[in-house]
Order: C-alpha cells, then structure tokens, then sequence
C-alpha cells in the first residue's frame, strides 16, 4: 500500500539512460523515462504493480534508504512514457 509520504520525481533529461536488456549480440533496449520514488512499503509491491500494468520494459534498482531505514528510494526506468505517466498517476498518487 502506498503512503502519502511516498513522492516521485522524474528525472532530467540528461539524467536518462540506455540499459542492456541481456539479449547477447550486443542488442539493447533505451529505458529512457526515469523516476526516483521514495516509498515507505515494501518494494516488493512496486515491483509487483510494475509488471502487472507496464506494457513496455523497465527497471527498478534500490537506490538508497533513509538514516532510520523508513524510507526506500527506487530508481525506475521505463521505455514507454506512458507507463512512467501510469504509475505516477495510478500508483504514486493513490491513497
């Protein structure tokens, strides 16, 4: 369950990445929509909510904790601008 503490920030543009997918002969996916989501649940349920609503690719990395280990920041990144608009809207911004 998500938590009104919970925030999301898009990344700028020159923060945006390319990351490899694990297909070999060098192949590779553009994950080029980020967000930086501060949750106070489980990640697990991002993760969760993530495939079950994603259309395109993406990716979710623990990018840190807070002192009082209260508060994870994710790093998420998807191909598709509109499942990054989608999970802002549907999952950031649901109580």
């Amino acid at each position: 369950m998500t938590n009104e503490n919970d925030t999301a920030q898009s990344y700028p543009r020159e923060r945006r990445a390319e990351a490899s997918d694990g297909y070999s002969g060098g192949e590779r996916r553009k994950l080029s929509y980020g967000v930086l989501f501060n949750c106070h649940g489980s990640a697990l349920e991002v993760e969760e909510w993530l495939e079950d609503h994603c259309q395109g690719d993406h990716s979710l990395v623990l990018d840190g904790m807070d002192d009082e280990m209260t508060t994870t920041r994710l790093r998420i990144m998807f191909e598709l601008e509109t499942d990054k608009a989608g999970f802002i809207s549907n999952f950031v911004k649901r109580k």
